[in-house]
């Protein structure tokens, strides 16, 4: 049994422990990094461990980058290796003479500390015939880290958060950051089968593939990985039964009863789970609010404002452009938000836990969503359904249509419509009575009444 980095708690639970790597001791402060896997499985703690072990591997290898021998390898070999090539045309008919051969490398070498430095002649000699030695190629972690530096200004924010997310889940599957160059074919298509396997989308899987071979395909034509690129002869290939996407479907009165039972702030305030309060408080919210997880759990305290005596939530960031827009909030949730706000005392976010949380504030609603996940894995299984957190935008808007909502209106109240000037942000409250007199009543929708008992 492998119980690396893996101790049990009295409780039951398994932990991840690791001695701190010293070149980490100053972020986190500690002898031994220490994580609860909130889980009794020996399996998934393995796979949970391998996840975080991953990702202090890559932090460990951000840590050793710092001046390393790799960054003046590249430092000099990039701008030598292009003079090289723009100079090509500069060889003389006779022989293999080429006019950068003839240089004096003392001279060129400006830096007097890189003149003795046997890096900098590496990369001299590099340049010449361009081939680099093995040692200064990155690993798939610092390519990342490269091309996302690189990327800053030329990809959105969930292009490059994407990438990253797959080079992750790539170094905890094949348990190493390894060079770009030894990940062959046969890895990279066990590597796309693994994710299948663990319930991702044939969607999600295409985007991580996609992703992948963009930074191989940036890495090769930089010359910072050799070889093939593993991953233009991948296919995501899933299975007929998995091929027909799955819907988000309400809770019945009985699960409802469970949910709201099982998310008691007291039953959830535990040594061992970090976000009781945002658990307890979104079952009770989402269903009247009608938002996506992420835009009420990352949400800051200054989006809720009130407007002649009314509460309004400004959602100005989603997952499309169509999700900035206003929603009016039920007086039935209002003092939720309103206690929400106070606990929140002097920080910015709503829910101060999520984002102020160590792991970051997406991966904590990450870790959210797969708690409330476990709190439901005894509900009924529908086919062609699946129940979630997301499940509660499916209330909002059956309780809208229960109210008499017109459809136009509920689409753009759920961030779903082309929004236009009269419902977004830049026109803000115009016409803001329009949308109250459909929210004002939400909470009499059949399919709350369970929400408010």
């Amino acid at each position: 049994m492998d119980k690396k980095y893996l101790k049990r708690a009295s409780s039951g639970l398994w932990l991840y422990r690791r001695k701190t790597p010293t070149l980490l001791k100053d972020k986190y402060g500690t002898e031994y990094i220490q994580r609860t896997l909130n889980t009794h499985s020996y399996h998934e703690a393995i796979l949970k461990r391998n996840s975080i072990n991953a990702d202090i591997e890559m932090e460990l290898a951000s840590s050793k980058r710092k001046d390393s021998e790799k960054d003046k390898f590249y430092e000099y070999y990039m701008p030598w290796r292009r003079e090289r090539l723009e100079r090509e045309g500069e060889v003389a008919t006779d022989g293999d003479y080429h006019p950068m051969e003839e240089a004096d490398l003392e001279v060129v070498i400006e830096n007097p500390e890189d003149k003795t430095n046997p890096v900098v002649y590496a990369a001299w000699k590099a340049a010449m015939t361009g081939d680099i030695p093995t040692l200064y190629y990155p690993s798939i972690n610092e390519l990342a880290e490269e091309w996302s530096t690189w990327a800053k200004d030329k990809k959105n924010t969930k292009y490059i958060t994407t990438l990253n997310t797959a080079v992750k889940a790539l170094i905890a599957v094949i348990g190493r950051d390894d060079l770009p160059m030894n990940v062959t074919s046969g890895q990279a298509q066990i590597f796309l089968d693994a994710l299948l396997d663990t319930g991702k989308s044939a969607n999600t899987v295409t985007h991580y593939k996609s992703k992948l071979q963009e930074l191989w395909r940036w890495g090769l034509t930089r010359e910072k990985a050799k070889g093939n690129n593993p991953w233009l002869n991948c296919k995501v290939e899933a299975s007929k039964k998995k091929s027909k996407p799955l819907h988000y479907r309400n809770f019945n009165d009985s699960e409802i009863t469970k949910i709201l039972s099982r998310t008691e702030y007291s039953r959830l305030n535990t040594p061992t789970w970090a976000y009781p309060y945002t658990l307890h408080m979104l079952p009770r919210l989402l269903p009247f609010l009608g938002t996506r997880l992420s835009e009420l759990a990352l949400a800051k305290t200054e989006q809720f404002v009130d407007v002649d005596g009314r509460l309004f939530f400004e959602v100005r960031e989603g997952k499309t452009i169509n999700a900035q827009r206003i929603v009016p909030v039920c007086p039935i949730i209002k003092p939720l938000i309103v206690e929400a706000i106070a606990k929140a005392g002097g920080s910015p976010w709503l829910f101060p836990e999520v984002g102020n949380a160590t792991i970051g504030a997406n991966e904590a609603v990450n870790s959210i969503s797969s708690k409330f996940g476990k709190l439901t894995k005894d509900f009924d299984q529908v086919e062609g359904y699946k129940t979630g957190l997301h499940s509660f935008r499916g209330h909002f808007a059956t309780a809208l249509e229960q109210v008499g909502c017109p459809e136009d209106i509920a689409t753009k109240l759920a961030g779903h419509k082309q929004l236009s000037l009269t419902y977004n942000l830049y026109s803000k409250y115009k016409n803001k009575d329009e949308l109250w007199q459909y929210v004002e009543k939400i909470h009499k929708a059949d399919c709350l009444k369970m929400f408010i008992q």
